[in-house]
């Protein structure tokens, strides 16, 4: 390859971490493909290529990219060998993945990736107990990889093993505590075992800008972080799917009486259902629209309504009344 080449290469391939970095995961695909054009065989970049295509779940390309790097290293790059079988499984190819996992394990017992592979896709595809024991042989190896202990919690928690769960749940946590997927998955363990603490903070997590989705707001306002509300307006935003939101809509009557008026936001086809069964409070409907992977919220709309003093996300009122020692699972009159 001719030097200039491989320093434009290389010059993209640093400006598609730069734009991941920057949440954006469009510009750093098209960064990549770019690089990859100029240097076809560069392992770096077909991995870092890969990676990105299966973030955006964008499983053919994922899979074209790992036979291209196998066919490139004559089938002996494990880290091309674990990328195809992510993205067989995500195609839809589990039993096949799982068959090639399989092998690969049973060649390996000792390599942590090949068995850590086989027990995710085992865990995948229901079968519990030989997940865990894959999983468990992946830790005993590689005892500090916060990927691991996640899918190994999961296993133990689908197998009844709640506190082993809860123990590599925190040690994931406390390798990487900035780690979204990994605070969202404790949350979501914690929060079906009704363990509000620590499950309740790490749901709030889940409002960390992610590559594949990113949400802006024309708000102005704070953010209610707990303080008294007496006398004042609240404004609770939407930010769930229509299935989360009916559900998460069981605490604003609670909340209305710690508010002087709320605004509660919601998908436009649920206004007449909240308007219905929550009297009292100002039920508005979301305006919203999207720009490729960016989720914009307008609220122009405000203006028709008493001037709101804060705003809160329906999916952590459940935190703040928690704090206000009213758990999620009281009973609600």
């Amino acid at each position: 390859m001719p030097q200039t080449d491989l320093q434009t290469a290389n010059a993209l391939a640093a400006a598609a971490a730069a734009a991941l970095q920057a949440g954006d995961l469009p510009l750093a695909v098209s960064r990549f493909e770019a690089a990859r054009r100029l240097a076809p065989a560069d392992r770096a970049v077909l991995r870092s290529l890969g990676a990105l295509y299966r973030h955006g779940n964008d499983w053919p390309k994922a899979w074209s990219v790992a036979e291209t790097g196998l066919r490139i290293t004559a089938d002996q790059d494990a880290g091309f060998r674990d990328d195809r079988l992510a993205a067989m499984a995500g195609a839809g190819f589990t039993d096949a993945a799982g068959s090639l996992a399989a092998a690969w394990a049973t060649m390996e017992p000792d390599n942590p990736q090949a068995r850590y592979r086989f027990g995710d896709l085992l865990l995948k595809t229901g079968r519990h107990a030989a997940a865990l024991a894959e999983l468990q042989a992946a830790l005993a190896r590689q005892p500090d990889r916060p990927d691991i202990l996640v899918a190994a919690a999961e296993a133990a928690f689908r197998t009844g093993d709640h506190a082993r769960s809860r123990a590599w749940l925190d040690r994931a946590v406390a390798l990487d505590p900035d780690n979204r997927s990994v605070r969202m998955a404790r949350a979501t363990i914690m929060l079906s075992l009704s363990i509000w603490d620590p499950g309740l903070a790490d749901y709030e997590h889940r409002l960390r800008p992610d590559a594949l989705l990113q949400v802006t707001r024309s708000l102005s306002l704070p953010r209610w972080q707990g303080e008294d509300l007496t006398g004042k307006t609240l404004l609770v935003v939407a930010e769930q799917g229509v299935g989360d939101q009916i559900r998460l809509a069981r605490d604003l009557a609670t909340l209305r009486g710690l508010c002087g008026h709320l605004i509660v936001e919601c998908a436009p086809r649920l206004v007449p259902l909240f308007t219905r069964s929550l009297p009292g409070l100002t039920i508005a409907a979301s305006v919203e629209r999207r720009d490729g992977r960016v989720h914009h919220f307008d609220y122009g709309w405000l203006v028709q309504h008493p001037p709101a003093d804060a705003y809160i996300e329906l999916g952590s009122v459940m935190l703040r009344l928690w704090q206000r020692g009213l758990p999620p699972d009281r009973p609600i009159p």
